[in-house]
């Protein structure tokens, strides 16, 4: 009886029986990951820098620090938003890349690529 159960345990080992109880658990996938948010700051008629390596989840918060009232509207229509004087504004990032303007003043363009 006793080389019957060292023979069963010989042969779960064989099946990976015995090393997935002792395995590590797998990493938790890329979409369990905390999103990062990543600041455009408008002023002096201007879109400040934009982000790089911003990913689909992310956060996008802009910053309105002039006096005037902008926008930062995507061409593709996907997002529009009414930045007033002194305002923020947070949305989601979208996969794609995005020409961005403002709707009150055309020459204020930029270019957010979200992976």
């Amino acid at each position: 009886m006793r080389c019957m159960k060292m023979l069963f345990a010989g042969l779960l080992a064989l099946n990976g029986w015995a090393l997935a109880a002792t395995a590590t658990p797998p990493d938790p996938p890329a979409a369990a990951r905390a999103p990062r948010v990543h600041v455009i700051v408008v002023d002096t008629m201007a879109y400040g820098p934009m982000p790089t390596g911003v990913r689909a989840g992310d956060i996008v918060e802009w910053v309105n620090r002039g006096i005037l009232e902008h926008t930062a509207t995507a061409r593709d229509g996907r997002f529009d938003v009414d930045l007033k004087p002194g305002a923020t504004v947070r949305m989601k990032a979208a996969a794609g890349t995005v020409e961005v303007y403002c709707k009150f003043h055309p020459t204020m363009v930029a270019t957010l690529v979200v992976k």
